[in-house]
């Protein structure tokens, strides 16, 4: 997928969906697309699952979310973890020789020797995640930087 038919693919998906779960699911799996995670894995549904995850979670409890990720993909699938942990590496490294590595510079901002590994299967779901919250924005996290830039200008006030 070129970076043409990329962009394409974003305006549609923002002017098709007004309901934010389903634009939320249909930006994940056009991200997903474009990165040739192949979906008749396991593993893509396990990786949509964990973006949808971090995406649902407030700014501030993002961080912590890798220690809950496994298990609520294990209830949410009635699977184990290193099922789980298997099954995500394959698909990544399934979708990391199927991409082009111009789309994975551009898209995910990855270059030099990081195109060559894959990443980890934490850190996939970020990118992942990472590339929906700027295709279609995060208005939790906007009014989240903007408490945080205030608490800050008030407490330095050096900083106008």
């Amino acid at each position: 997928m070129t970076m043409e038919e990329m962009q394409e693919m974003e305006d549609m998906l923002r002017s098709r969906y007004s309901d934010p779960d389903a634009l939320l699911d249909a930006t994940i799996n056009a991200v997903m697309r474009a990165l040739c995670v192949p979906a008749k894995l396991l593993g893509y549904r396990y990786i949509f699952l964990a973006a949808r995850f971090i995406r649902t979670r407030p700014p501030e409890l993002r961080s912590t979310a890798k220690k809950e990720l496994y298990p609520y993909i294990e209830q949410s699938m009635h699977t184990s973890i290193p099922m789980i942990r298997r099954t995500m590496h394959y698909a990544i490294e399934k979708a990391w020789k199927r991409a082009d590595p111009a789309v994975l510079y551009s898209y995910l901002g990855l270059r030099g020797k990081r195109l060559n590994d894959p990443p980890g299967n934490i850190e996939f779901v970020y990118l992942v995640a990472e590339r929906v919250r700027l295709i279609i924005g995060d208005p939790v996290w906007e009014e989240y930087y903007q408490r945080i830039a205030a608490e800050i200008k008030k407490q330095y006030g050096w900083l106008n």
